[in-house]
């Protein structure tokens, strides 16, 4: 998405970059695990075509992406996707997230990153409401869509082995402005910049102080 092709979001110990070919390799390589692949219910492609889908997703309008990176260490770790898939309501998005690097699970970092895409989501892209769709056997997602942050099941499909859920965000009139609210609580909190100043400022340290 041309959105969001040179924003970093930094807040809550995570830094969220837009999906540049630099990244590619690493995501790549995490996409030879099956257990990712099984998980994200994705294929396994070439690098080539991982290239390719890196070019297609940045300046496709229906979908958003950025990679997760930890704050302090400044490691990639994972990344976090928007679709913009329902032809009744444009602004009505599926939410993913993966943290593919297992050093950095269980930290609370994947909370923090959704935290943060999702409020960037509501007041950036004026998404009216997040749907998140969890296979049954994935008890760590399921626990954290469904109890820490707020998503109310709305169906199960035994034929696909997922559960659906949704979350709205308050920006459609009819649905109140507690959860709005909470976006724009955390939205003060992001510190928004440039992913290109910022890299260029990091590889200048870099050099001065290796």
């Amino acid at each position: 998405m041309r959105a969001n092709a040179n924003t970093l979001l930094r807040a809550r110990g995570v830094e969220l970059v837009p999906y540049r070919p630099e990244h590619v390799e690493r995501y790549h390589a995490w996409m030879a695990s099956e257990d990712l692949l099984a998980a994200t219910a994705s294929e396994r492609l070439t690098l080539e075509d991982e290239i390719e889908m890196q070019r297609e997703w940045a300046r496709d309008e229906g979908k958003c992406t950025f990679i997760v990176r930890d704050g302090a260490s400044k490691e990639m770790i994972g990344d976090v996707n928007l679709f913009f898939n329902d032809h009744d309501d444009p602004k009505r998005a599926e939410i993913e997230i993966m943290i593919a690097d297992a050093r950095f699970r269980r930290k609370g970092l994947a909370i923090d990153a959704l935290e943060v895409f999702m409020a960037y989501g509501v007041i950036e892209l004026g998404v009216t409401a997040y749907v998140a769709k969890i296979g049954f056997d994935n008890v760590a997602s399921n626990a954290l869509f469904a109890r820490k942050l707020g998503y109310a099941e709305v169906s199960k499909s035994t034929i696909f082995e997922e559960t659906t859920y949704e979350l709205r965000t308050g920006v459609a009139a009819e649905d109140g402005n507690s959860a709005h609210e909470r976006f724009v609580s955390t939205w003060a909190s992001v510190e928004v910049d440039s992913y290109d100043d910022s890299e260029a400022k990091r590889a200048s340290a870099t050099a001065c102080y290796p």
